[in-house]
């Protein structure tokens, strides 16, 4: 009887359409950690804020200290490339003026971890991050 054949496949269908949607990665708030320049060897302290700014989009505004005394801060917009579900790969870039020129990113994030590759004419290196307390 072809019923029954009918029943598991659809029951199985009918299952997965009421599961709830996997849910995105958030990662608003503060972030703490350390830069680290893999083209000079030069790092520093880092903060990051986290904030949504449209769907798969994240305005991110990074402060931290270079040679241990030269402040800096400035903005990205960071958008979402790969949703895994409990991960996103994400990707941007920022004008950082004449001297330093456009900074791309490349990250790794999941809840309580952002890992940043950044790219630029004269440097290279690593943002790492964990959630702040």
């Amino acid at each position: 009887m072809v019923l029954p054949r009918l029943v598991a496949p659809l029951a199985f269908a009918l299952l997965l359409a009421a599961a709830p949607p996997a849910r995105a990665v958030d990662l608003s708030g503060s972030w703490t950690g350390r830069w680290e320049s893999t083209s000079t060897g030069h790092s520093g302290p880092l903060r990051a804020t986290f904030r949504p700014c449209s769907e798969g989009r994240w305005a991110v505004d990074f402060s931290g200290r270079f040679f241990k005394i030269f402040p800096f801060r400035y903005s990205v917009t960071l958008r979402v490339i790969e949703d895994g579900g409990d991960e996103v790969i994400l990707a941007g870039t920022s004008w950082l003026g004449r001297m330093f020129g456009t900074f791309c990113y490349r990250a790794e994030a999941d809840a309580c971890r952002f890992e940043a590759r950044y790219t630029s004419k004269k440097d290279n290196g690593v943002f790492r991050l964990e959630r702040a307390n």
